[in-house]
Protein backbone atom coordinates (compact mmCIF):
# COMPACT_ATOMS: atom_id res chain seq x y z
CA UNK A 1 0.00 0.00 0.00
CA UNK A 2 1.43 3.15 -1.01
CA UNK A 3 2.57 5.59 1.75
CA UNK A 4 -0.44 8.52 2.90
CA UNK A 5 -0.21 11.69 4.46
CA UNK A 6 -0.54 12.02 8.25
CA UNK A 7 -1.71 13.90 11.07
CA UNK A 8 0.41 14.12 13.79
CA UNK A 9 -0.79 13.15 17.30
CA UNK A 10 -0.15 16.74 18.41
CA UNK A 11 -1.88 18.49 15.63
CA UNK A 12 -5.32 16.51 17.15
CA UNK A 13 -4.05 17.79 20.46
CA UNK A 14 -3.76 21.22 19.18
CA UNK A 15 -7.17 21.30 17.06
CA UNK A 16 -8.94 19.91 20.30
CA UNK A 17 -7.24 22.76 22.87
CA UNK A 18 -8.74 25.53 20.49
CA UNK A 19 -11.99 23.10 20.40
CA UNK A 20 -11.98 23.65 24.14
CA UNK A 21 -11.45 27.51 24.08
CA UNK A 22 -14.31 27.76 21.93
CA UNK A 23 -17.04 25.89 23.81
CA UNK A 24 -15.73 27.36 27.42
CA UNK A 25 -16.42 30.88 25.97
CA UNK A 26 -19.37 30.16 25.02
CA UNK A 27 -20.42 28.92 27.96
CA UNK A 28 -19.37 31.98 28.97
CA UNK A 29 -21.52 33.99 26.57
CA UNK A 30 -18.42 35.67 25.09
CA UNK A 31 -17.00 34.72 21.25
CA UNK A 32 -14.30 33.04 20.44
CA UNK A 33 -12.99 33.47 16.62
CA UNK A 34 -9.89 31.20 15.96
CA UNK A 35 -6.95 32.20 13.36
CA UNK A 36 -5.77 30.09 10.77
CA UNK A 37 -2.27 31.74 10.67
CA UNK A 38 -0.57 31.44 14.28
CA UNK A 39 2.45 33.51 14.48
CA UNK A 40 2.39 33.34 19.02
CA UNK A 41 -1.53 34.06 18.92
CA UNK A 42 -4.64 31.26 18.12
CA UNK A 43 -7.56 33.55 18.05
CA UNK A 44 -9.18 36.35 19.63
CA UNK A 45 -12.23 37.07 22.05
CA UNK A 46 -15.33 39.24 21.24
CA UNK A 47 -16.45 40.01 24.89
CA UNK A 48 -20.77 40.00 25.07
CA UNK A 49 -22.32 41.99 27.41
CA UNK A 50 -23.79 39.82 29.97
CA UNK A 51 -27.92 39.87 29.95
CA UNK A 52 -28.76 42.16 26.88
CA UNK A 53 -25.95 40.00 24.47
CA UNK A 54 -24.73 43.08 23.18
CA UNK A 55 -21.18 42.68 21.59
CA UNK A 56 -19.26 44.97 23.55
CA UNK A 57 -16.54 45.56 20.45
CA UNK A 58 -13.62 44.51 23.30
CA UNK A 59 -11.02 42.45 22.46
CA UNK A 60 -8.73 39.70 23.86
CA UNK A 61 -5.96 37.89 22.02
CA UNK A 62 -5.59 33.81 23.20
CA UNK A 63 -2.62 31.61 23.31
CA UNK A 64 -3.06 28.09 23.81
CA UNK A 65 -1.24 25.79 25.41
CA UNK A 66 -2.47 22.06 25.01
CA UNK A 67 -0.75 18.66 26.04
CA UNK A 68 -2.16 15.32 26.58
CA UNK A 69 1.00 14.81 28.86
CA UNK A 70 1.48 16.86 32.76
CA UNK A 71 2.88 20.28 32.45
CA UNK A 72 6.24 20.51 34.52
CA UNK A 73 5.79 20.21 38.18
CA UNK A 74 1.84 19.54 37.38
CA UNK A 75 0.36 18.35 40.98
CA UNK A 76 -3.18 18.31 41.80
CA UNK A 77 -3.33 21.87 42.92
CA UNK A 78 -0.89 23.65 40.32
CA UNK A 79 1.92 23.79 37.59
CA UNK A 80 4.45 25.86 36.18
CA UNK A 81 5.44 26.63 32.42
CA UNK A 82 8.89 28.29 30.87
CA UNK A 83 7.65 30.73 28.18
CA UNK A 84 9.69 31.15 24.97
CA UNK A 85 11.84 34.68 25.09
CA UNK A 86 10.75 35.52 21.78
CA UNK A 87 6.50 34.60 22.78
CA UNK A 88 6.87 36.37 25.72
CA UNK A 89 8.62 39.55 24.13
CA UNK A 90 6.05 39.77 21.39
CA UNK A 91 2.96 39.78 24.07
CA UNK A 92 4.62 41.94 26.09
CA UNK A 93 5.07 44.36 23.10
CA UNK A 94 1.74 46.04 22.87
CA UNK A 95 -1.07 47.09 25.03
CA UNK A 96 -3.38 44.55 23.58
CA UNK A 97 -3.97 41.82 26.57
CA UNK A 98 -2.90 38.32 26.00
CA UNK A 99 -4.31 35.55 27.94
CA UNK A 100 -2.81 31.67 27.67
CA UNK A 101 -4.92 28.89 28.59
CA UNK A 102 -3.19 25.66 29.11
CA UNK A 103 -5.41 22.78 28.84
CA UNK A 104 -5.58 18.32 28.76
CA UNK A 105 -8.07 18.53 25.81
CA UNK A 106 -8.87 15.05 27.03
CA UNK A 107 -9.48 15.31 30.63
CA UNK A 108 -11.96 18.34 29.47
CA UNK A 109 -9.43 21.07 31.89
CA UNK A 110 -8.64 24.43 31.15
CA UNK A 111 -6.63 26.88 33.31
CA UNK A 112 -5.41 30.37 32.08
CA UNK A 113 -3.53 33.57 33.01
CA UNK A 114 -2.98 37.05 31.64
CA UNK A 115 0.54 37.57 30.38
CA UNK A 116 1.18 41.12 31.83
CA UNK A 117 -0.21 40.04 35.51
CA UNK A 118 1.97 36.67 35.13
CA UNK A 119 5.42 39.07 33.97
CA UNK A 120 4.86 41.91 36.13
CA UNK A 121 8.35 43.16 36.47
CA UNK A 122 11.79 42.49 34.98
CA UNK A 123 12.93 39.81 37.47
CA UNK A 124 10.08 37.47 36.44
CA UNK A 125 10.34 38.27 32.88
CA UNK A 126 14.18 37.71 33.13
CA UNK A 127 12.93 33.80 34.53
CA UNK A 128 10.16 33.23 31.50
CA UNK A 129 8.39 31.45 34.10
CA UNK A 130 4.36 31.18 34.29
CA UNK A 131 3.13 29.35 37.91
CA UNK A 132 -0.81 28.39 37.53
CA UNK A 133 -3.12 27.65 40.09
CA UNK A 134 -5.73 25.24 39.11
CA UNK A 135 -7.85 25.91 41.94
CA UNK A 136 -8.79 28.99 41.22
CA UNK A 137 -7.48 30.10 37.53
CA UNK A 138 -9.91 27.80 35.80
CA UNK A 139 -10.78 28.72 32.33
CA UNK A 140 -14.69 28.46 32.70
CA UNK A 141 -18.13 30.11 32.82
CA UNK A 142 -16.72 32.27 36.04
CA UNK A 143 -14.11 33.46 34.05
CA UNK A 144 -16.13 35.31 32.12
CA UNK A 145 -16.93 38.16 34.62
CA UNK A 146 -12.35 38.57 35.29
CA UNK A 147 -12.43 38.24 31.13
CA UNK A 148 -14.41 41.67 30.87
CA UNK A 149 -12.07 43.21 33.19
CA UNK A 150 -9.14 42.98 31.52
CA UNK A 151 -10.25 44.16 27.85
CA UNK A 152 -8.57 47.66 26.84
CA UNK A 153 -11.23 50.52 26.78
CA UNK A 154 -12.68 51.54 23.66
CA UNK A 155 -11.24 54.77 23.70
CA UNK A 156 -7.49 53.31 23.03
CA UNK A 157 -6.16 52.00 20.38
CA UNK A 158 -5.24 48.00 19.46
CA UNK A 159 -1.69 47.12 18.77
CA UNK A 160 0.59 44.30 19.09
CA UNK A 161 3.74 44.01 17.62
CA UNK A 162 4.48 41.69 14.65
CA UNK A 163 5.79 38.55 15.71
CA UNK A 164 9.93 38.57 15.39
CA UNK A 165 11.51 37.37 12.21
CA UNK A 166 14.66 34.84 12.33
CA UNK A 167 17.09 36.29 9.89
CA UNK A 168 20.57 34.61 9.26
CA UNK A 169 23.48 37.56 8.83
CA UNK A 170 26.36 36.89 6.93
CA UNK A 171 29.43 38.87 8.37
CA UNK A 172 32.97 40.34 6.72
CA UNK A 173 34.60 38.06 8.99
CA UNK A 174 36.69 34.98 7.84
CA UNK A 175 37.58 32.18 10.43
CA UNK A 176 41.35 31.25 10.23
CA UNK A 177 41.08 27.76 10.42
CA UNK A 178 45.28 26.58 10.05
CA UNK A 179 48.49 28.73 10.64
CA UNK A 180 51.91 27.77 11.05
CA UNK A 181 52.82 25.78 14.63
CA UNK A 182 55.73 27.56 15.51
CA UNK A 183 56.79 31.18 15.26
CA UNK A 184 60.23 32.30 15.07
CA UNK A 185 62.02 35.35 16.59
CA UNK A 186 65.02 36.94 17.19
CA UNK A 187 67.00 40.09 18.18
CA UNK A 188 66.90 42.73 14.67
CA UNK A 189 69.53 43.52 12.79
CA UNK A 190 67.31 46.71 11.38
CA UNK A 191 65.29 49.14 12.89
CA UNK A 192 63.24 49.75 10.02
CA UNK A 193 62.22 47.91 7.28
CA UNK A 194 63.77 49.78 4.16
CA UNK A 195 67.11 48.88 6.23
CA UNK A 196 65.53 45.50 6.41
CA UNK A 197 64.40 45.51 2.89
CA UNK A 198 67.68 47.10 1.65
CA UNK A 199 69.99 43.90 3.26
CA UNK A 200 67.44 41.23 1.81
CA UNK A 201 67.84 43.16 -1.55
CA UNK A 202 71.83 42.51 -0.96
CA UNK A 203 71.41 38.85 -1.44
CA UNK A 204 69.81 38.61 -4.68
CA UNK A 205 66.65 37.67 -3.53
CA UNK A 206 63.36 38.73 -1.75
CA UNK A 207 61.33 37.31 1.09
CA UNK A 208 58.70 38.44 2.78
CA UNK A 209 56.15 37.37 5.44
CA UNK A 210 58.01 39.10 8.35
CA UNK A 211 57.46 41.71 10.85
CA UNK A 212 59.92 43.93 12.49
CA UNK A 213 58.22 44.75 16.40
CA UNK A 214 59.86 46.02 19.55
CA UNK A 215 63.22 45.12 18.84
CA UNK A 216 62.32 41.82 17.23
CA UNK A 217 62.43 39.99 13.94
CA UNK A 218 59.48 37.70 13.64
CA UNK A 219 57.94 35.21 10.77
CA UNK A 220 56.32 31.79 10.22
CA UNK A 221 59.46 31.27 8.16
CA UNK A 222 63.06 29.97 9.55
CA UNK A 223 65.11 32.52 10.08
CA UNK A 224 67.91 30.01 10.54
CA UNK A 225 68.86 28.43 7.07
CA UNK A 226 66.70 31.31 5.07
CA UNK A 227 67.02 34.85 3.58
CA UNK A 228 65.88 36.27 6.54
CA UNK A 229 68.86 34.83 8.29
CA UNK A 230 70.12 38.67 7.66
CA UNK A 231 67.80 40.27 9.88
CA UNK A 232 68.56 38.44 12.67
CA UNK A 233 70.98 40.22 15.32
CA UNK A 234 71.53 36.53 17.13
CA UNK A 235 70.31 32.97 17.21
CA UNK A 236 66.57 32.83 16.64
CA UNK A 237 64.16 31.13 18.79
CA UNK A 238 61.03 28.96 18.12
CA UNK A 239 57.64 29.79 20.12
CA UNK A 240 54.49 27.38 19.83
CA UNK A 241 51.81 29.45 17.73
CA UNK A 242 49.75 28.82 20.55
CA UNK A 243 51.53 30.76 22.89
CA UNK A 244 50.60 34.03 20.63
CA UNK A 245 47.66 33.10 19.30
CA UNK A 246 46.06 32.13 22.51
CA UNK A 247 47.79 35.17 24.73
CA UNK A 248 45.60 37.65 26.74
CA UNK A 249 48.39 40.33 26.77
CA UNK A 250 47.02 43.16 24.08
CA UNK A 251 51.05 43.82 22.90
CA UNK A 252 51.14 40.05 22.11
CA UNK A 253 47.79 40.04 20.35
CA UNK A 254 48.81 42.94 18.16
CA UNK A 255 52.00 41.88 17.15
CA UNK A 256 50.50 38.23 16.30
CA UNK A 257 47.99 39.91 14.15
CA UNK A 258 50.60 42.15 11.99
CA UNK A 259 52.55 38.73 11.40
CA UNK A 260 48.90 37.13 9.79
CA UNK A 261 48.36 40.59 8.20
CA UNK A 262 52.30 40.10 6.64
CA UNK A 263 51.97 36.80 6.01
CA UNK A 264 48.62 36.81 4.21
CA UNK A 265 50.15 39.46 2.28
CA UNK A 266 53.19 37.37 0.89
CA UNK A 267 50.70 34.45 -0.36
CA UNK A 268 49.20 35.76 -3.42
CA UNK A 269 51.19 36.42 -6.23
CA UNK A 270 48.34 37.80 -7.89
CA UNK A 271 48.05 40.99 -4.85
CA UNK A 272 50.38 44.29 -4.76
CA UNK A 273 50.41 45.86 -1.28
CA UNK A 274 49.79 49.51 -1.90
CA UNK A 275 51.94 51.50 1.07
CA UNK A 276 50.33 54.42 0.84
CA UNK A 277 46.73 52.89 0.64
CA UNK A 278 47.39 50.50 3.44
CA UNK A 279 45.52 47.73 1.03
CA UNK A 280 46.07 45.04 -1.18
CA UNK A 281 45.21 45.12 -4.29
CA UNK A 282 45.18 42.94 -8.03
CA UNK A 283 48.40 43.57 -10.07
CA UNK A 284 47.64 44.47 -13.73
CA UNK A 285 47.69 41.64 -15.98
CA UNK A 286 49.91 40.88 -18.95
CA UNK A 287 48.74 43.11 -22.20
CA UNK A 288 46.79 45.25 -19.36
CA UNK A 289 43.83 42.57 -20.00
CA UNK A 290 40.92 42.23 -17.41
CA UNK A 291 40.87 40.08 -15.12
CA UNK A 292 38.18 38.09 -13.12
CA UNK A 293 38.32 36.68 -10.02
CA UNK A 294 36.44 35.43 -6.88
CA UNK A 295 34.78 32.40 -8.25
CA UNK A 296 32.78 30.76 -5.80
CA UNK A 297 29.23 28.42 -5.71
CA UNK A 298 26.57 30.03 -7.86
CA UNK A 299 29.09 32.55 -8.40
CA UNK A 300 31.22 34.02 -11.79
CA UNK A 301 33.35 36.23 -10.17
CA UNK A 302 33.80 39.61 -11.14
CA UNK A 303 35.99 41.90 -13.04
CA UNK A 304 39.11 42.26 -10.18
CA UNK A 305 41.35 44.32 -13.11
CA UNK A 306 40.73 46.46 -16.29
CA UNK A 307 40.08 49.04 -18.85
CA UNK A 308 38.09 51.78 -18.88
CA UNK A 309 37.18 54.59 -21.41
CA UNK A 310 38.02 58.19 -21.19
CA UNK A 311 34.79 60.38 -20.93
CA UNK A 312 36.10 62.49 -23.68
CA UNK A 313 37.88 60.17 -26.14
CA UNK A 314 36.55 56.89 -25.99
CA UNK A 315 39.26 55.65 -28.46
CA UNK A 316 41.71 55.57 -25.37
CA UNK A 317 41.93 54.28 -22.01
CA UNK A 318 41.19 56.75 -19.16
CA UNK A 319 42.15 54.97 -15.82
CA UNK A 320 42.34 50.92 -14.95
CA UNK A 321 40.49 50.11 -12.20
CA UNK A 322 42.21 47.44 -9.20
CA UNK A 323 40.18 45.95 -6.94
CA UNK A 324 41.58 46.24 -3.69
CA UNK A 325 41.08 44.98 -0.20
CA UNK A 326 41.78 46.31 3.48
CA UNK A 327 42.73 43.62 6.34
CA UNK A 328 41.83 43.51 9.69
CA UNK A 329 43.01 40.73 11.83
CA UNK A 330 40.73 40.44 15.11
CA UNK A 331 40.29 37.96 17.86
CA UNK A 332 36.48 37.17 19.00
CA UNK A 333 35.59 34.52 21.38
CA UNK A 334 38.92 32.78 21.05
CA UNK A 335 38.80 32.50 17.23
CA UNK A 336 41.05 34.51 14.68
CA UNK A 337 39.49 36.17 11.96
CA UNK A 338 40.57 38.41 8.91
CA UNK A 339 37.93 41.26 8.53
CA UNK A 340 37.26 42.08 5.00
CA UNK A 341 37.24 45.98 3.78
CA UNK A 342 36.31 46.05 0.22
CA UNK A 343 38.11 49.01 -1.07
CA UNK A 344 39.28 50.37 -4.81
CA UNK A 345 42.57 51.40 -6.51
CA UNK A 346 43.16 53.60 -10.03
CA UNK A 347 45.76 53.83 -12.02
CA UNK A 348 47.27 55.32 -15.37
CA UNK A 349 48.97 51.90 -16.68
CA UNK A 350 48.26 48.91 -14.29
CA UNK A 351 51.02 50.30 -11.85
CA UNK A 352 51.36 53.83 -11.29
CA UNK A 353 48.14 55.69 -9.33
CA UNK A 354 45.95 58.00 -11.34
CA UNK A 355 46.24 61.22 -10.34
CA UNK A 356 43.02 62.09 -9.61
CA UNK A 357 42.33 58.71 -7.94
CA UNK A 358 41.14 60.61 -5.26
CA UNK A 359 38.19 61.89 -6.94
CA UNK A 360 37.41 58.48 -8.51
CA UNK A 361 37.31 56.75 -4.98
CA UNK A 362 34.84 59.75 -3.40
CA UNK A 363 32.61 59.26 -6.97
CA UNK A 364 32.72 54.84 -6.23
CA UNK A 365 32.31 55.95 -2.94
CA UNK A 366 28.93 57.94 -3.65
CA UNK A 367 27.65 55.59 -5.69
CA UNK A 368 28.34 52.40 -3.06
CA UNK A 369 25.51 50.66 -1.73
CA UNK A 370 24.86 47.59 0.64
CA UNK A 371 24.24 45.19 -2.32
CA UNK A 372 28.20 46.22 -3.99
CA UNK A 373 29.69 45.96 -0.32
CA UNK A 374 28.18 42.68 -0.08
CA UNK A 375 28.87 41.39 -3.22
CA UNK A 376 33.00 42.51 -3.21
CA UNK A 377 33.08 40.99 0.13
CA UNK A 378 32.06 37.75 -0.71
CA UNK A 379 34.38 37.95 -3.98
CA UNK A 380 37.63 38.57 -1.51
CA UNK A 381 36.08 35.63 0.80
CA UNK A 382 36.03 33.30 -2.05
CA UNK A 383 39.50 34.44 -3.72
CA UNK A 384 41.59 34.10 -0.44
CA UNK A 385 39.64 30.58 -0.20
CA UNK A 386 41.04 29.43 -3.02
CA UNK A 387 42.10 26.14 -3.10
CA UNK A 388 45.88 25.41 -3.73
CA UNK A 389 46.98 23.58 -7.28
CA UNK A 390 49.67 21.63 -8.58
CA UNK A 391 51.70 25.13 -9.31
CA UNK A 392 50.58 26.80 -6.00
CA UNK A 393 52.61 26.43 -3.03
CA UNK A 394 50.03 26.14 0.18
CA UNK A 395 49.84 29.00 1.75
CA UNK A 396 50.50 29.18 5.72
CA UNK A 397 47.79 30.76 6.86
CA UNK A 398 44.31 29.33 5.61
CA UNK A 399 40.55 30.59 5.88
CA UNK A 400 36.90 29.13 6.32
CA UNK A 401 33.64 30.44 5.28
CA UNK A 402 32.45 33.62 6.09
CA UNK A 403 30.83 33.78 9.33
CA UNK A 404 27.36 33.93 10.08
CA UNK A 405 24.73 34.26 13.09
CA UNK A 406 21.58 33.70 13.55
CA UNK A 407 19.56 36.71 15.27
CA UNK A 408 15.60 36.40 16.00
CA UNK A 409 15.22 39.65 14.79
CA UNK A 410 14.83 40.67 11.23
CA UNK A 411 13.71 43.87 8.96
CA UNK A 412 12.16 43.04 5.69
CA UNK A 413 14.00 44.55 3.22
CA UNK A 414 10.93 45.97 1.49
CA UNK A 415 10.51 48.65 4.79
CA UNK A 416 13.91 50.70 3.57
CA UNK A 417 13.06 54.20 3.16
CA UNK A 418 14.66 55.87 0.04
CA UNK A 419 18.35 56.57 -0.71
CA UNK A 420 20.23 59.77 0.67
CA UNK A 421 20.81 62.35 -2.11
CA UNK A 422 24.20 61.48 -3.97
CA UNK A 423 23.71 57.52 -3.07
CA UNK A 424 23.77 55.04 -5.48
CA UNK A 425 19.73 53.46 -5.51
CA UNK A 426 18.82 50.15 -5.83
CA UNK A 427 18.97 48.38 -9.44
CA UNK A 428 14.96 49.40 -9.83
CA UNK A 429 14.95 52.83 -8.91
CA UNK A 430 17.54 55.79 -11.21
CA UNK A 431 19.70 58.39 -8.97
CA UNK A 432 18.14 61.73 -8.34
CA UNK A 433 18.99 64.27 -10.54
CA UNK A 434 20.48 66.66 -8.23
CA UNK A 435 22.54 63.88 -7.20
CA UNK A 436 23.58 63.00 -10.08
CA UNK A 437 24.70 66.20 -10.91
CA UNK A 438 27.06 66.51 -7.92
CA UNK A 439 28.68 63.09 -8.84
CA UNK A 440 29.39 64.07 -12.43
CA UNK A 441 31.07 67.16 -11.22
CA UNK A 442 33.41 65.27 -9.62
CA UNK A 443 34.38 62.59 -11.80
CA UNK A 444 34.94 65.64 -14.64
CA UNK A 445 38.45 66.29 -13.75
CA UNK A 446 38.95 63.26 -13.77
CA UNK A 447 37.60 62.24 -17.27
CA UNK A 448 35.34 59.48 -15.92
CA UNK A 449 32.29 57.97 -16.98
CA UNK A 450 29.66 57.28 -14.04
CA UNK A 451 28.73 54.41 -15.80
CA UNK A 452 31.96 52.75 -15.53
CA UNK A 453 32.15 53.12 -11.87
CA UNK A 454 28.50 51.62 -11.80
CA UNK A 455 29.93 48.86 -13.51
CA UNK A 456 32.28 48.04 -10.96
CA UNK A 457 29.79 48.03 -7.93
CA UNK A 458 27.00 45.65 -10.34
CA UNK A 459 30.18 43.33 -10.80
CA UNK A 460 31.06 44.83 -14.33
CA UNK A 461 30.10 43.85 -17.65
CA UNK A 462 30.93 40.43 -19.26
CA UNK A 463 34.02 42.03 -21.58
CA UNK A 464 35.80 43.21 -18.30
CA UNK A 465 33.95 46.71 -17.24
CA UNK A 466 35.79 48.45 -20.47
CA UNK A 467 32.30 50.57 -20.03
CA UNK A 468 28.65 49.53 -20.31
CA UNK A 469 27.35 47.21 -22.32
CA UNK A 470 26.23 49.62 -24.76
CA UNK A 471 29.61 50.75 -25.05
CA UNK A 472 31.58 47.44 -25.55
CA UNK A 473 32.67 48.45 -29.14
CA UNK A 474 34.45 51.65 -27.65
CA UNK A 475 35.99 49.64 -24.76
CA UNK A 476 37.82 47.19 -26.90
CA UNK A 477 38.92 50.40 -28.91
CA UNK A 478 40.60 51.98 -26.11
CA UNK A 479 42.47 48.98 -24.83
CA UNK A 480 44.27 48.77 -28.63
CA UNK A 481 45.09 52.52 -28.05
CA UNK A 482 46.55 52.01 -24.95
CA UNK A 483 48.75 49.54 -25.59
CA UNK A 484 50.18 51.63 -29.20
CA UNK A 485 50.51 54.94 -27.56
CA UNK A 486 52.97 55.15 -25.03
CA UNK A 487 51.75 58.97 -24.19
CA UNK A 488 48.69 57.06 -22.59
CA UNK A 489 49.90 54.21 -20.87
CA UNK A 490 51.60 52.85 -23.97
CA UNK A 491 54.94 50.01 -23.99
CA UNK A 492 57.53 51.59 -22.01
CA UNK A 493 54.33 51.92 -19.08
CA UNK A 494 53.38 48.23 -20.13
CA UNK A 495 56.77 46.81 -19.43
CA UNK A 496 56.33 49.00 -15.97
CA UNK A 497 53.29 46.67 -15.26
CA UNK A 498 54.69 43.22 -16.06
Amino acid sequence: MADRKTVTRQTFIGEKGIALIERRCLEMGHLFHPRRVDHGIDGHIDLVEPGSGAVLNLTLLVQSKAQDRRFSGETDDAFHYVCDQRDLDHWLSGNSPVILVFSHPESDEAWWTEVKAAFPDAVSRAKRVVHIDKRTQRFDRDAAQALLHLAVPRTAGLYLRPAPITEVLTTNLLPVTEMPLTVHLAPAAFTDYRAAGAALDAQGQRASGWILRDGLVLSFHSLRDSPLRVLCAADPERHETAEWADSDDLDTQHRFADLLSRTVQSSYPDLRWHKDRKHMHFRATSHLRPRKAGKGPGSRGRTVFGPHASKSDPQRVGFYHHAALRTRFRRLGGVWYCQLEPDYCFTTDGRTEHPYADRLLAGIKRLDRHPAVRGWTHVWANYLNQDVDLFTEPRPVQFGELATMTVDRGIDDRWWGPAPSGVAPEDDQEPSSAGQENLDTVLAAADANTQDLLSLLQGGSSDGDAGAARRKDAGNKARSAGRRTSRRGGTNSERRGQ
